[in-house]
């Protein structure tokens, strides 16, 4: 059998109010966000998870930005419950949770601030899948899965 390896991708980017007077745009972050939740994500997440029960050698990765986790716990926590269910049903070596940058952000690209920057944000991101579902991811997703030589020493 050929060993195929799938890969699941959630991101959803916080978006800026058009009004100077705020600066997320809360309105439409929850709007958005509710309606891939119900759309896509928690309908993938349930297959997934029965998955996982009725094929032990069912495996794959899975990367999740920060940002779309935070907007979850703040508009659709439903999302964040399907998650937990899904890790807590499948044996060790089924998901691999992939480390990334909170913001799916480019900044380790650039120069020394952009270094600290994305040595903080995949902080922030481990921090967070730790938080919520007591998990350690042991590798690293870089954004758009662009490889950089710098990156890869970071």
């Amino acid at each position: 059998m050929v060993l195929t390896t799938i890969y699941f991708r959630m991101h959803q980017p916080f978006l800026i109010h058009p009004s100077r007077e705020h600066f997320i745009w809360e309105e439409k972050n929850g709007e958005i966000l509710t309606r891939i939740v119900e759309e896509s994500y928690i309908p993938m997440i349930e297959i997934l998870t029965d998955s996982i029960r009725e094929h032990s050698s069912f495996k794959f990765s899975l990367g999740m930005s920060g940002s779309l986790l935070e907007q979850a716990e703040r508009y659709k926590p439903e999302l964040i419950s399907k998650l937990q269910e899904l890790f807590a049903v499948s044996q060790e070596g089924q998901i691999e949770l992939l480390d990334e940058t909170y913001y799916n952000s480019f900044a380790g690209l650039f120069s020394d601030p952009g270094k600290r920057e994305h040595r903080e944000q995949v902080s922030m991101q481990r921090t967070k899948i730790r938080e919520l579902f007591g998990i350690d991811p042991v590798s690293f997703r870089h954004t758009e899965r662009m490889y950089n030589n710098d990156i890869a020493a970071i």
